[in-house]
């Protein structure tokens, strides 16, 4: 069994308005019942820090290309 991680990014203006849609990133992460005691507590921690990261990454990336996108728009129109 498994638990999934899910990391939500929202960009907003001054007024409080979405730019555009929500990037949700998702991963999986370890069950609590696979933390069997201090022999693996490290292992299994790491496992879970990786995957935050990644998805933490993937999501700010994500979140990143869409704003870029969005600027880019709105510069050619105003042109």
């Amino acid at each position: 069994m498994s638990m999934t991680i899910e990391v939500f990014v929202k960009i907003k203006d001054a007024d409080g308005n979405e730019s555009f849609e929500p990037v949700i990133v998702t991963g999986e992460l370890p069950d609590f019942s696979e933390f069997t005691g201090p022999d693996n507590f490290l292992e299994i921690f790491d496992q879970v820090e990786r995957t935050a990261i990644k998805v933490r990454n993937e999501s700010m990336k994500q979140a990143i290309e869409n704003y870029s996108s969005e600027l880019s728009k709105k510069k050619h129109m105003k042109e």
